[in-house]
C-alpha cells in the first residue's frame, strides 16, 4: 500500500456499497485460440553437439514465450511423429553458434499452404541469448497477429531478502532476477519509463523519503526530487517526457507533474487530504489516482485540461490505480467490506462496472499491466509470503512469477 495514503488516511467506520460489483469474470464464450505447430529446432551443423543444445534451449524459452502471450494454442511437433493436424501457423527455426555469437534462422508458415509469412535471420552475442530468443517470440506475435509481443518486456519490485527493501527486476516470465539497488534502507515504488531505459524510486537512505532515478545502461543514480516530505514516483507520461508524482512539501500529498527536460513542476490537485499514486491513461489528458477526500481512499480521474476530479469507485477501500494501455479499466487494488482482504479489481472509465479478479486468496495488491494490456501482474500473500503473481486480465490463470526469496512486493511492468 501507498506510503501518502498509510500516513493521510484513516478508515472509515462504515463500509460503502459499490453500485455493481461483478464478483468474477469469464472467458465464456471467446473463439478459440489459432493452433501454432511448434516442431524442434534444427542445429546450423548436425553435426555440432553444442549446436544441437543451442538449438533445444532457444526453442524452449520461445515455446514459454508463445504460451505465455496467451495467443497461440501451441502444440509440439516431435519427430517421428504425425504433424499437427490443420494448424494455423508452424514455426520452422535453425540454430548455431559462430566466434562466440548466436546465429538464428526463423520461418513462421501458413499452416495451412506451407507458404512463408515472416522469415529472418538473427545473430546476437552468446551472453544474450535469452534475449534473443524473447526477441525472436516477439517478432513472430507481430507477423501473426500484428500485436507487439511481451517477451521482451520486464518487470520491477521491491524485495527484502537482504534485510532491506531494495529494488529488482527480472524478465517478464520471471527469469533474469537481478537486484539493482544497494542502500541498505527502504526502497520503494519503483516505476520503468515506457521505452524501459530509466527508472525512479523511491528512498529513505539519507532519511527523507526522497525519490532517485537510475540509468539502467550505466547503473548510474542520481537525485530526482529531494523536497522536504513524500516525494513519491506516480507513472511516466506514453512519452517518457513528464512524471506524475506525490509531494506532500510538508504537508498533505497532493499531486504533480514535472517535466523532465527542463524540471518544471506543475501542481495538479489542490487537497487537504491525501492524494496520490497517479497513473496516466494511455491519451495523457486524464489522470487515475487514489484520493481520501470522500472519507475512505477513493479512485478519480482527474482531466488535465480543466482540473477536474471525477470519482470511479465506491467501496470500503482503493489503492494503487493503473490504467490500463488499451485505454478501457483501470485496475486497482481494494475491498468491498472493511473485514475483507484486499483484492485486485478493475473499474471501467465511467465508474458504471466494478470487476472483481481475486478473491481473498491472501492479500492481493499493486496490480501493473502488461504493455499489450492483456496480463496484469501483482503482489499476492497467498502462499504464505508477498510474491509476484501475473494473471490474465479477466482474473484467470493466475501464476507465480518468480519465486524469489523473501516478501516481493509493487511490481511495474514495462517495455
Amino acid at each position: 500500500m501507498i506510503a501518502a495514503l498509510a500516513l493521510a488516511s484513516l478508515l472509515a467506520p462504515r463500509a460503502l456499497a459499490q453500485a455493481e460489483v461483478h464478483l468474477s469474470v469469464g472467458g465464456e464464450g471467446q473463439a478459440p485460440l489459432p493452433t501454432l505447430a511448434l516442431p524442434a529446432f534444427a542445429a546450423l551443423d548436425a553435426r555440432a553437439g553444442a549446436d544441437a543444445l543451442l538449438a533445444k534451449s532457444l526453442r524452449e524459452i520461445v515455446r514459454s514465450d508463445l504460451m505465455l502471450s496467451r495467443r497461440f494454442d501451441v502444440k509440439d511437433e516431435d519427430a517421428g511423429q504425425p504433424s499437427v493436424s490443420t494448424p494455423t501457423w508452424r514455426l520452422q527455426a535453425k540454430a548455431g553458434q559462430a566466434a562466440g555469437a548466436i546465429i538464428v534462422q526463423v520461418r513462421l508458415e501458413n499452416g495451412s499452404g506451407g507458404e512463408s509469412v515472416f522469415e529472418r535471420s538473427y545473430r546476437q552475442d552468446a551472453s544474450w541469448a535469452r534475449a534473443l530468443a524473447h526477441r525472436v517470440s516477439d517478432d513472430v506475435v507481430r507477423a501473426a497477429t500484428g500485436r507487439d509481443g511481451i517477451a521482451g518486456s520486464r518487470v520491477v519490485f521491491v524485495n527484502n531478502s537482504t534485510g532491506h527493501k531494495e529494488v529488482y527486476i527480472m524478465d517478464y516470465d520471471g527469469d533474469g532476477v537481478k537486484r539493482l539497488t544497494s542502500d541498505r534502507s527502504i526502497d520503494l515504488l519503483p516505476r520503468l519509463s515506457p521505452d524501459g531505459r530509466r527508472l525512479v524510486y523511491t528512498t529513505y537512505k539519507d532519511g527523507n523519503p526522497d525519490l532517485f532515478e537510475i540509468d539502467l545502461s550505466s547503473g548510474g543514480a542520481k537525485p530526482l526530487s529531494t523536497e522536504q516530505g513524500l516525494n513519491i514516483a506516480g507513472g511516466f507520461s506514453p512519452d517518457g517526457g513528464k512524471l506524475l508524482m506525490t509531494l506532500s512539501r510538508g504537508r498533505s500529498p497532493n499531486l504533480y507533474l514535472k517535466d523532465l527536460a527542463n524540471g518544471k513542476l506543475e501542481r495538479l490537485t489542490f487537497h487537504f487530504g491525501a492524494d496520490s499514486t497517479p497513473t496516466f491513461s494511455p491519451d495523457a489528458r486524464q489522470v487515475a489516482f487514489v484520493s481520501d477526500r470522500s472519507g475512505n481512499p477513493q479512485i478519480y480521474v482527474l482531466d488535465l485540461s480543466n482540473k477536474q476530479a471525477r470519482r470511479l469507485t465506491n467501496l470500503n477501500w482503493c489503492d494503487t490505480p493503473a490504467w490500463s494501455p488499451t485505454g478501457e479499466w483501470v485496475a486497482f487494488s481494494g475491498r468491498a467490506n472493511k473485514r475483507d482482504k484486499m483484492d485486485i479489481f478493475l473499474v471501467d472509465v465511467t465508474g458504471t462496472q466494478i470487476r472483481q479478479l481475486t478473491h481473498g486468496e491472501g492479500s492481493n495488491e499493486d496490480p501493473s499491466w502488461s504493455p499489450d494490456g492483456r496480463l496484469l501482474s501483482f503482489s499476492s500473500t497467498r502462499s504464505g509470503r508477498a510474491q509476484i503473481y501475473v494473471m490474465d486480465a479477466d482474473g484467470s490463470a493466475p501464476r507465480l512469477a518468480a519465486d524469489v526469496p523473501g516478501s516481493s512486493t509493487t511490481p511495474f511492468w514495462a517495455r
